[in-house]
């Protein structure tokens, strides 16, 4: 294992993520350096296709890095606590060699991409063990566009192995396609990730690109398209810029017709939002976790300072206003409006609930169990599903192959117009479950096989709130 030693923790991350960099591009093609070094803000390195193909060798294995000045005990993706994101097209082919070197069994799951589950594709059911490799094999559909990410799927070990640092974000070029006012804007990627550093208060650290608290500038006027990723293990976001709205168009990889605006986005573990941000008058201002409330029996965890948005130099050429992007429209037609006028094949319901003690979660009052198929689905069907959680805590829904439409939370009609493939379902309160109806479609014929559905909350995930899946013909 090789130990690093830094003079500064940010002059350690640029040196580290120039590093990575180099090593993947060996392997595959184009290195994307670091922007904005100067101000503490990097995207992170890219690594983007060729000729319609990304090959990738991946390490897992023990590593010592720092994160905010303390050392860590972790395990990383070729040594690297923010990997390169991997960069594709529709259609293009990804395949990936993971190496296990961990000491003890690992997988990989593509999170978002709706591609297939078996053999060697998005197969959460395979085990590597110490020692072993293997080859992923995906084909990245012909319509999916946005943000992703990748990361183990070892049942029991998924939480320490995701807090350990073994996440990396995928790209599926073509926003731009869909909104075109996207063209020639200057893009921040933002993955974070939280570490406890040892804390037993939920002080975590979280990161931004693996920094702490950077600065992200921005001109007075000028419109940036971020997109954002909360990869880590179990915390939640809440996510605001102080003075400044976010312009919401995506979610999880699926856009919506018209731009939102948003004061403040949640961001549960695993979901992603792709959104524009205009810069205000000159000025800093606080880019921030505010407080949240996971758990109704606990006090709000605390917020948390995740850098500084300064706007400052010359203002725009021709300033974007609210009027402007709150007129944007998408290009091409969305999925919503003919999976709403789908006809619903079955209606289920599956309820989340925990132990007194929160050692074990539950979905249908069963733990995960690998070998039994809890649900089967006929494909072309599309299903009307509830979700009720009758704990404490907020639960993360997530489904790996396919998305779904948020129709009701608490029974009144959600306004947000896009699919997702994670959403926080409410905790229960004064004695009622929190609930969330869903439209779900298994329509595409990529899909068929055996997956997973679970709670994103991954430490909950481990402890039992997982059920199988399998999509036949």
């Amino acid at each position: 294992m090789q130990r690093q030693r830094r003079r500064t923790p940010q002059s350690n991350l640029r040196l580290l993520l120039v590093c990575a960099a180099i090593i993947f591009g060996a392997a595959a093609g184009q290195v994307s350096r670091p922007a904005d070094a100067a101000s503490g803000f990097a995207n992170p390195p890219m690594l983007s296709s060729h000729d319609g193909r990304l090959h990738i060798d991946l390490t897992a294995a023990p590593a010592t890095y720092t994160i905010d000045g303390h050392q860590v005990q972790g395990m990383l993706y070729n040594g690297a606590y923010v990997p390169p994101v991997w960069r594709l097209r529709p259609g293009d082919s990804l395949t990936v060699t993971l190496h296990n070197r961990l000491g003890e069994p690992t997988n990989l799951h593509f999170l978002g991409l709706n591609v297939s589950p078996l053999g060697d594709g998005d197969n959460v059911f395979l085990h590597i063990q110490t020692g072993s490799d293997l080859t992923y094999k995906i084909t990245i559909p012909e319509k999916h566009i946005g943000l992703f990410w990748f990361h183990p799927h070892m049942h029991g070990d998924v939480d320490r192995q995701i807090i350990g640092g073994m996440s990396g974000g995928i790209i599926i070029e073509g926003s731009d396609h869909l909104y075109p006012f996207l063209r020639n804007l200057t893009e921040r990627v933002i993955l974070f990730k939280h570490h406890p550093i040892g804390r037993p208060d939920y002080q975590e650290v979280v990161t931004v690109n693996g920094a702490v608290a950077p600065t992200i500038p921005i001109r007075p006027g000028e419109a940036q398209f971020w997109m954002m990723g909360n990869i880590g293990a179990d915390r939640f976001l809440r996510v605001k810029i102080e003075g400044m709205a976010f312009y919401l168009i995506g979610r999880d990889g699926y856009f919506v017709p018209r731009p939102i605006r948003m004061d403040e986005l949640i961001l549960g573990p695993g979901q992603r939002a792709s959104a524009i941000v205009v810069g205000a008058n000159p000025g800093s201002y606080t880019f921030e976790s505010v407080p949240f409330r996971f758990d109704n029996r606990q006090p709000p965890r605390p917020g948390v300072n995740l850098g500084t948005v300064v706007s400052q130099g010359p203002p725009a050429q021709a300033p974007a206003t609210e009027k402007q992007v709150l007129g944007l429209r998408v290009s091409s037609p969305l999925y919503v409006d003919a999976l709403r006028a789908s006809p619903i094949a079955n209606r289920r319901t599956f309820t989340f609930s925990a132990s007194p003690d929160k050692s074990k979660f539950f979905i249908n009052d069963k733990v995960f169990d690998e070998k039994r198929t809890d649900v089967t689905v006929r494909l072309g069907d599309t299903e009307e599903w509830t979700i009720v959680n009758q704990d404490s805590q907020y639960h993360d829904f997530h489904i790996h192959q396919t998305g779904f439409l948020v129709t009701e939370v608490n029974g009144v009609t959600t306004q947000f117009d896009g699919l997702r493939d994670t959403f926080s379902v409410p905790p229960a309160e004064n004695g009622r479950p929190g609930v969330a109806r869903l439209i779900v479609p298994f329509t595409n014929p990529q899909i068929v096989g055996r997956f997973v559905f679970h709670c994103h909350v991954v430490k909950h995930e481990d402890k039992g709130m997982m059920q199988t899946i399998e999509v036949r013909r």
